[in-house]
């Protein structure tokens, strides 16, 4: 099983201050390479594929060691997903990633996470 890196492309062309990171993970390669994103201060993740019973949980660490469930700002809930959809996320850990807790039968997510910089990088 291989941790997968994320590609991470800027959202809006100007100053740097929205990306978007994307993995790809699967039954075989379950968990996302953490981010280290304090800086980030609005965080909206998205989530589709083939599921064949998966769970993604979006998760996050202040010591890349312990990892834990973060929260979906709709609601309070753990930031899981079992079909497609959308989440942001309350807490802001020093790291974050996704992370398939179930890996399920033949599951292929896309998980993409767009972040914006409360305060803009100056060009």
């Amino acid at each position: 099983m291989a941790t997968v890196t994320p590609t991470v492309s800027d959202a809006e062309p100007y100053d740097g201050s929205v990306k978007l990171y994307s993995w790809t993970l699967t039954t075989a390669n379950t968990d996302g390479a953490p981010l280290e994103w304090p800086q980030w201060a609005d965080r909206c993740f998205t989530a589709s594929g083939t599921w064949g019973a998966a769970t993604l949980t979006i998760e996050g660490s202040n010591d890349g060691a312990t990892w834990l469930p973060l929260s979906n700002a709709a609601g309070g809930a753990a930031a899981t997903f079992t079909a497609n959809g959308a989440k942001s996320i309350i807490e802001l850990p020093r790291y974050v990633r996704p992370n398939l807790t179930t890996p399920g039968s033949g599951a292929t997510v896309a998980v993409q996470l767009l972040a914006r910089r409360a305060n803009p990088m100056r060009t």
